[in-house]
Parts: C-alpha cells; structure tokens; sequence
C-alpha cells in the first residue's frame, strides 16, 4: 500500500502542475501566501514548506519583501520527491548564504570565543620564550604532532574514563581535518554514513563533498535512545560508518548517558562498524566531572575520538586530533601523504601550557564565566521569546538550541533579523531535510551586554510578531465554507483587522 504523501508535497506537486501549465507566467507573482492558505485550506507551515519546495527546485523564486515569482519552467517532469528535493545543492546555498554573518552584523549564533575569555597573555609569553630558545621553531613542522604534545593530551584522557596513549594519536590541524581524514578512512564514495540528527554542521558539508550518501538517524522520543535506532537501521540499510557529536556536547543538547554509550559500543563490535566521535568541547562542562565520552566505553577499539583546542585556547592554536590505536597508523600515513606539516611553534606553545598549572586553572575559569553566561542567555530568551519556546542547553558548551512554537519558521525569523542586523545558526544547517526549519542555535560565547540584550529581544518580539501572523492566519483557514459565504468574509475581515492592530 502507497503510504500518503506529506500535505504540503502534495501542494507543491498541484503548484508545480499550475506552473508547468502556465498558469503563472515566467516572471508573474504567485498569491500571497495568505490567499493559498485559504484557497487550499492550508496552514502557514503546509504552504511555506510547499514553496520553498518549489523554490529548491528551480521552479520559483523569492524576492524579498514582494513575495514569490514564477520561474521560465523547465521540460515537464515530476516534482522531486522524498527527500531529493530537499537535498538539491540550491537548498544547501541558500541555508549556508543564510547562516553567514557580517561583519556589521551581531552574530548572536556563532561559536568562536571573544579575545576577554582567551587565556592571550599566558600564551603570549610562552611563545615568546619558545622562539628566545629556538628561533628555528617558525620554519619547523612535524606530520602528526610532537611527542611532547601527543604526552600531554594522553596524560588527560583518564579524566574522562579513556586510556589512549601518545602512539595512538594524530595532531592535525583541526576539527576539520580530524572529520575529513577519518570519514575518508573509513568509506568510500557512494557509502552510507549514519548520522546522529541534527548533525554537525562541518560532517554534513564534508560527507557531500566527499560523495557519501547521509543517513540521518534522529532521536527516539524523549529519552533519546539512539542506539536503539541505529539497531533497527543496520537492519535494512549497509551502513559504512557513523558519525555522532559527543554526549552532551550536541548541538541540540541532548546527549546520550552511560547506558546508551555501553549499548552503542556493544552494537559497533557486534557489527565491526566504525563510529567517528566529535568531542569538541568535552573540556567545558558545567557539572562536577567531566561526562565520559562514548570512547571510554570502546573496548573494541571501534571509535575514531576526534578533539580539538579550538574553544579552550583559540583558533590561533586551535589544533585538533584523533585518538585510535586500531585505524592510528592508517591515519599517521594519509596524513603524511595528505596533510600539511604542523607548526612546530604552535605545537610547542600548546604543549608546554598544557604542562602548567596554567591550563587547568585558565579552563576553571572559563567553565565558570560560561555557565554564568549561558544561563543568563537562557533567562533572556525564556522572557522574550513567544509562549511555548523550548530550551535545550545539555551538559557541556555553550550553545542554546531553541525550538520555535509549532508553525514558525526559523528562517523567516532569520530573514527579518538580518533586516536589522542581528544573525544566529539555524537549526535548518543541521539536517538535509526540514525537521529543524523551527529550531536556531544561539550562542553564550560573550557576556550579555547592551547589546546582546538588546539583540535576544529583537528577536524575541520578531518571533512573536511571526507567532501572532501563524495565529491569526490558522484562525483565519479554519474558518468554516460553505453557502454563507458573506458570514465567512465578514470572519475574515474581523481577523484581518485583527492582526492589522497588533493580534
């Protein structure tokens, strides 16, 4: 039995057939988006999900503050369906055109650590006295990291229930390059790669540029049981690998606890599956210990553990690594043969703060003024943002997932942001389909001045403008049709004017 389309597939399939037919003439505007939610009955949602369908295939386009336009139409054919549609590179453009800021913007999404929270003069000085003692350090490199180097990150992993030693790492140049060496050892193009969703950002792009097929595997209800999807995943579809974002270090917050991590381990050596993890910001955690990573729990030595010093010590040493005695030497050799030497200058500055006392008291005091930062974002968005708005902030980092009232669009509000200046991440980069269009990840990176206060509440009062427009207009399709036409109208005129007041 064919299984019923999605409601507003099905309205871009009637759309398309109305363009292909020529009912709308290239360069002709399409109705409003008010006046197709009441000629098909549809809701705000169901209508803007049909056009950005239309939009992604090239059938039409959008013009800011005019509405939609109609394309010259292709050949007759089908609408993609599925999940090709959403797929095409114009949908992948045009989130990434979206999600990236400007300079005279105020970004309130992105990650990277203002200078005031970046321990600068400790490493300053240390770099200082490297190039006093060895000058000949700025025209040095090295292929996987110094020993000194790969010691110090091995003397850290039994804090977080790991027992990697130097041998079985590989310094590169970052989280980056850690994701593209390790997916291009473990599949091939044309493989399938099993993602924990929503997904980093940076995995995504990577395994599209590297011709492998996604399998987006989102959580299970409320306990977020993953593994358990993946079980019943492997049992239709040949999966290369997987991806997943450490615990609670996941973009949306929820992370995966011991039980999870001990079923996933058992479930990677049962299949002789690799599994790629991200741990990026282990290292910021706000309770009392730092949350075990899935690799403590990898007695197969199935797990590639990729980490990086990128949020801790700044993109200037931002270095990363990966951690694997079973793939390590394959590593260190398609590093040799891929990757550019690393600078010995960086490599010794990190290595000799990390020896210090230095380095453990600089990231005691970054978890603090983070957390202290984070929840006063938290405060700020839960006063001014629209009833029904869902927070998720998990364990470690610094990043918000917020999740819209049902029927807005991130992306709308992104638009209108950017209007007055203000962008943040959504939550639609984090998926090949539309599962997040209603969620944006901001940022607690810096402290809630003026003007990031002033920013969460622009965006506040444009998602509640967004949520009375979404109301007004269900209210408005919900109206009843039939012979009393004129008690209809005089319906809609009232909601009309309604939201014309400020409903």
């Amino acid at each position: 039995m064919t299984s019923r389309p999605h409601r507003y597939r099905a309205l871009a399939q009637a759309l398309a057939e109305d363009l292909r037919a020529g009912r709308f003439p290239a360069g002709s505007r399409l109705p409003s988006v008010r006046q197709l939610c009441e000629t098909h009955r549809a809701s705000l949602a169901t209508v803007t999900h049909a056009l950005h369908e239309l939009e992604d295939a090239g059938l039409i386009e959008a013009r800011a503050r005019q509405g939609f336009f109609a394309r010259a139409t292709p050949a007759p054919g089908p609408l993609p369906t599925g999940g090709v549609a959403l797929a095409l590179e114009a949908r992948r453009e045009r989130l990434m055109a979206l999600a990236a800021s400007r300079p005279d913007w105020l970004s309130l999404g992105h990650l990277a650590l203002p200078p005031a929270l970046l321990p600068l003069a400790a490493l300053r000085r240390l770099t200082t006295q490297a190039l006093q003692q060895d000058a000949a350090l700025l025209g040095q490199g090295s292929v996987a990291g110094s020993e000194a180097l790969r010691g110090q990150i091995a003397r850290r992993a039994p804090r977080m229930g790991c027992a990697f030693a130097p041998e079985d790492l590989v310094v590169v140049q970052g989280e980056s390059e850690a994701l593209q060496l390790c997916l291009q050892l473990v599949a091939r193009p044309g493989d399938v790669v099993a993602v924990a969703s929503p997904a980093p950002l940076r995995a995504l792009e990577l395994m599209a540029c590297l011709g492998l097929e996604v399998l987006e595997i989102p959580p299970q209800g409320g306990r977020q049981r993953w593994p358990a999807a993946l079980a019943r995943a492997l049992r239709t579809r040949r999966v290369a690998a997987c991806v997943i974002e450490s615990g609670a270090g996941r973009v949306d917050g929820a992370g995966l606890d011991d039980a999870d991590h001990q079923a996933l381990a058992a479930l990677l050596a049962r299949h002789a599956l690799p599994l790629i993890e991200c741990d990026m910001m282990g290292e910021l955690y706000r309770g009392a210990y730092r949350p075990r990573p899935l690799k403590a729990f990898d007695a197969d030595d199935r797990v590639l553990y990729c980490g990086s010093f990128a949020c801790t010590a700044g993109p200037g040493l931002g270095l990363g690594y990966v951690a694997s005695r079973r793939y390590g030497l394959r590593l260190r050799a398609a590093r040799a043969v891929q990757g550019e030497l690393l600078p010995a200058l960086a490599d010794r500055v990190l290595a000799r703060f990390m020896a210090g006392e230095g380095y453990e008291r600089h990231l005691r005091r970054l978890r603090k003024q983070l957390a202290l930062q984070l929840r006063a974002y938290e405060q700020a968005v839960l006063r001014h943002f629209p009833a029904g708005t869902r927070l998720q902030v998990g364990e470690v980092g610094y990043a918000l997932w917020v999740e819209l009232p049902a029927g807005l669009d991130a992306l709308a509000l992104l638009a209108r942001a950017r209007e007055q200046g203000y962008s943040f991440v959504p939550g639609a980069v984090f998926s090949t389909g539309t599962a997040f269009d209603h969620c944006l990840r901001l940022s607690a990176r810096h402290p809630l001045d003026e003007a990031h206060r002033r920013g969460i509440e622009v965006l506040g009062a444009l998602a509640c403008t967004l949520a009375s427009t979404v109301a007004c207009v269900n209210t408005a399709v919900a109206a009843p049709c039939g012979p009393r036409r004129a008690g209809r109208e005089r319906k809609l005129a009232t909601v009309r004017g309604s939201e014309t007041a400020g409903c």
